[in-house]
């Protein structure tokens, strides 16, 4: 995959071409907190084009029960770039972790054992780049979704917004056998819960 030309994605080819947005986009380090702010490439597209969310929405004020990554003044599409970057997040620290148990597997370490838990670790805490994140040109992809969304999402139903969440989840590349796939939709159906439920 050539992520450094950029990539014209649909939802249904985004589900073809495997990881694309987990694969190409740069997500932050995961020693920086994930805020609206510093969102991969391409997760804006998924916000706008499959959520039918809009960077001008109307900023509201609160405290986020159980949401700690939302700023005090957040949106609905703030808090949609917040949600799919840490999903990003979350699938790349799986990566690391499963890279590193495999480096130290390869020297020998018996599984279930202290040696091996402190290898992966210690592995680990190194942060080598994933594999599937590296690219193969200078620069960051730049990754736009097709348009799926019907209308506003401040207007969709329950049913109909359940839907985008889990389409904007397959648009990172996220597959509805894989646990992450669940997480990730779960993470936005509780961040637009958590703005709607404000405990002040």
């Amino acid at each position: 995959m050539n992520c450094g030309k950029g990539l014209v994605l649909s939802v249904v080819s985004c589900g073809l071409a495997g990881a694309c947005m987990v694969g190409c986009a740069t997500p932050p380090a995961s020693d920086q907190p994930i805020t609206w702010k510093s969102a991969p490439a391409g997760v804006a597209a998924i916000c706008q084009n499959v959520m039918g969310l809009s960077p001008g929405e109307r900023l509201r004020g609160g405290n986020w029960l159980g949401n700690d990554k939302l700023d005090y003044w957040t949106s609905y599409y703030r808090g949609c770039l917040t949600s799919l970057s840490e999903s990003v997040q979350d699938v790349r620290d799986t990566q690391v972790v499963q890279q590193a148990e495999e480096r130290c597997r390869t020297r020998g370490l018996l599984p279930g054992s202290p040696d091996l838990a402190l290898c992966v670790l210690q592995t680990a805490n190194e942060r080598p780049q994933p594999a599937a994140s590296r690219t193969t040109e200078k620069g960051e992809a730049s990754v736009v979704v097709k348009s799926v969304a019907p209308g506003s999402f401040y207007f969709a139903s329950p049913s109909e917004a359940a839907r985008r969440e889990q389409i904007s989840c397959a648009a990172l590349g996220l597959s509805p056998a894989q646990a992450e796939f669940k997480s990730c939709v779960q993470q936005l159906k509780a961040t637009f819960y958590a703005i709607d439920h404000p405990i002040d």
